[in-house]
């Protein structure tokens, strides 16, 4: 018992980065997953993560308040790591709703069981595929390892000119990334529907008597729906690629932290 008492405090430290982090990284922030559950299982990788990291803890300060600041620090550490890996996500979600419209999807929104939101159709299942791409190539576990080493390189948190600075140029780097995935994905498609869009055109102006119009939205649905299973196998590549980039970028922010 005497052991737990003395570790207690440092293990606190590993318990809300780890709960930080599950609060907004992909998968682990589903609502589906309630809190008492994700209280749960950050508290069982703890019990397997603190042994590695336990001679990485800052010295716990004797006044409860300062303790307290510690705390919530921790806390900004996992939040911050778990953002910087889940704007990725929104890319996948953008590239769906940049053709959702032009296919005639537009109307049609079911619930997205990851987030619990009214999301259009292609988009909700932009983010069930990149979901499941996120498990398969084990990203969840190099997440988990990804901060087990962030203790190491991240002691104390000071927002200094320097820190903030790097977070910023982070953060403007990584929603630079996540525009580049988002048109990657939807490239191919929108490329597709211009040229559709393109031949109605023509159609309509060389054959005016042709109600190009009454064609024009089944034509988009059928092309569109063709495209889209078509091209699965490369979205699933730059899907793949896009989580890669998050990651190094997780990675580059732990590896260049300044400590104090």
């Amino acid at each position: 018992m005497e052991p737990f008492i003395l570790h207690f405090q440092s293990f606190l430290f590993v318990l809300v980065r780890l709960l930080g982090l599950f609060i907004v990284a992909p998968f682990f922030s589903s609502e589906s997953i309630n809190f008492s559950l994700r209280m749960i299982f950050s508290f069982m990788i703890s019990l397997i993560v603190y042994p590695v990291v336990s001679m990485y803890m800052p010295k716990i300060p004797e006044h409860m308040v300062n303790f307290g600041i510690l705390i919530i620090s921790e806390v900004l550490v996992g939040v911050f790591i778990g953002f910087i890996v889940s704007i990725v996500f929104a890319a996948f979600q953008m590239a769906g709703e940049f053709f959702n419209n032009q296919i005639g999807f537009g109307y049609t929104e079911i619930l997205d069981p990851v987030t619990q939101n009214s999301l259009p159709a292609i988009g909700t299942i932009k983010n069930l595929m990149a979901t499941a791409i996120f498990l398969v190539i084990g990203a969840h576990r190099f997440l988990i390892e990804t901060l087990a080493y962030s203790f190491e390189k991240i002691r104390i948190v000071s927002f200094t000119a320097q820190v903030n600075g790097g977070m910023y140029k982070l953060i403007e780097e990584a929603i630079g990334a996540m525009f580049v995935v988002a048109f990657k994905i939807a490239l191919p498609v929108m490329g597709i529907l211009f040229l559709v869009s393109l031949a109605e055109g023509l159609m309509g102006k060389a054959a005016q008597q042709m109600n190009v119009m009454s064609l024009s939205f089944p034509l988009k649905v059928f092309i569109g729906t063709l495209t889209l299973i078509a091209t699965i196998t490369f979205v699933s590549s730059q899907m793949v690629q896009g989580i890669q980039i998050s990651m190094d970028k997780a990675n580059l922010l732990i590896r260049e932290w300044p400590n104090p």
